[in-house]
């Protein structure tokens, strides 16, 4: 159980029951509001759990030396509830477009500052046109795919994931490759507890094989009640030329399936990953802000 405000919790997979419920009615689509990405990343971020009222949750965390708080439900309706998360925290994170625009009349004559938070806009595409990839605006993605074919002729084979040990294995396996030489951990631990922990996290994930042998992995769930996909994490062996373009339109032959969009979440501020996400023509951006205190200007 998640205890009442004031007090908090560590994040806990007993707590997934009540929830994960929660998480999936959400319609703001923010990549960080899924029960699987609060718990993987529990310990990156040191996040707690408190209850505001029913239905209304708070996140708390640090990153960076600085305090923040998460509210995916909602503000409570207790405005003094919110100014002692404000007093308590050094920000709120994760702020949506509406929550924000809902807010701008509480937030009016009060000492509290909006700022937008560009790195970690989420990056949302149309799921059928990433399985298509037609037209002259996706000419260089269909190169980078072209030259994967052009490599390796005889083309990828895949497996979707089961619960299987095999599975484990082998998307382990991807994961130690593109671990290998990078100077931090990244969200390596996340990663591998995610490959862990995808049958009580009920991640979806598939693996991609060359020769047999596995080259990639990527899994992630769905959100914005149903209708979106959000991808947490693809992995691959990054010296295969063309290999990311060449699996992120196979998934979406299966997602388009099922979901309208794919959400490949947030670039991090990275110039590269920037350039890359933008040139695939994101149909929406997932805002996010933050609320600081004046005073932290």
């Amino acid at each position: 159980m998640v205890p009442s405000y004031p007090e908090f919790a560590p994040i806990d997979l007993s707590q997934r029951p009540e929830l994960h419920p929660y998480f999936q009615s959400l319609e703001s689509g923010i990549s960080e509001f899924t029960f699987s990405n609060i718990y993987l990343f529990r310990r990156t971020y040191g996040y707690r759990l408190s209850r505001l009222e029913e239905g209304v949750y708070t996140i708390s965390g640090s990153r960076y030396g600085k305090t923040f708080f998460a509210l995916p439900w909602g503000p409570p309706r207790d405005k003094a509830v919110l100014e002692d998360l404000m007093a308590h925290h050094d920000y709120w994170k994760n702020c949506s477009l509406v929550q924000k625009e809902a807010l701008s009349d509480m937030l009016a004559g009060q000492k509290w500052e909006v700022r937008a938070d560009r790195d970690n806009w989420d990056y949302v595409y149309d799921c059928q046109e990433m399985a298509d990839l037609d037209g002259k605006k996706f000419h260089k993605k269909r190169n980078h795919i072209n030259a994967f074919f052009s490599t390796y002729p005889e083309g990828f084979t895949y497996r979707d994931m089961t619960d299987s040990p095999q599975d484990t294995q082998e998307a382990l396996q991807v994961l130690e490759t593109w671990q290998t030489g990078r100077e931090d951990q990244s969200d390596y631990l996340p990663s591998k507890e995610g490959i862990e922990l995808r049958r009580e996290l009920e991640l979806s994930g598939r693996i991609w094989f060359l020769d047999g042998k596995p080259i990639a992995y990527a899994q992630g769930e769905a959100m914005r009640q149903g209708r979106c996909f959000v991808i947490h994490f693809e992995k691959a062996d990054g010296s295969i030329k063309g290999v990311y373009q060449t699996i992120f339109q196979d998934w979406s032959k299966t997602l388009c399936q099922n979901y309208a969009c794919v959400n490949r979440e947030q670039d991090l501020g990275d110039p590269g990953l920037r350039q890359a996400k933008e040139t695939y023509r994101p149909v929406e951006f997932i805002e996010k802000y933050q609320v600081w205190p004046v005073t932290e200007m």
